[in-house]
């Protein structure tokens, strides 16, 4: 269940990474500090936006399991997402006319919360939204990024390799 490679031009957020990857234990770890803290989160939602997306996506459809008409509707809309947002990379055409994505985001966009107004389901979704922003913080704090040696604000001090105490694990 991962979308093909992304366009030349497109940008890597979009991408959806492995949940091999995404769910490795061995990655998991606690921050030293606050600062280390957010640098861990911010680079986690840059490498799995995708991830977390979807994440929240299935929250907020496990909650509409009580309501199967919504749950078709809102299955239909994020259908016509992925496709013509994530998986198309090739401009859309009409009628020989080339449509804009802009124009197609902003279609989305109103067909969207026109199914929100339609089914009043605003309260499952900020149920939903929350669960998967503490899922989301939870996961992006306790996941140390592979390059966090390189680009970590601590990369300089974890870096003890040289030590005349000797070799230390890093933190």
């Amino acid at each position: 269940m991962s979308a093909p490679a992304p366009p030349p031009g497109a940008t890597n957020s979009a991408v959806l990474r492995s949940w091999q990857q995404f769910l490795n234990p061995s990655a998991l770890s606690l921050p030293i500090s606050l600062s280390e803290s957010t640098y861990r989160l911010t680079q986690n939602l840059r490498f799995f936006l995708a991830n977390y997306a979807l994440i929240t996506l299935v929250i907020f459809l496990v909650t509409l399991l009580t309501r199967p008409l919504s749950l078709i509707l809102f299955l239909c809309i994020f259908a016509a997402w992925i496709y013509l947002i994530f998986w198309r990379d090739e401009q859309l055409t009409v009628f020989d006319y080339d449509i804009d994505q802009k124009i197609v985001l902003g279609f989305l966009v109103v067909m969207t919360l026109g199914g929100l107004f339609w089914t009043g389901v605003w309260m499952r979704l900020f149920v939903s939204l929350i669960i998967g922003a503490v899922i989301v913080l939870i996961h992006g704090v306790l996941r140390a990024p592979e390059d966090s040696m390189e680009d970590s604000p601590y990369g300089s001090l974890l870096n003890v390799v040289d030590s005349p105490r000797g070799e230390y694990a890093s933190v």
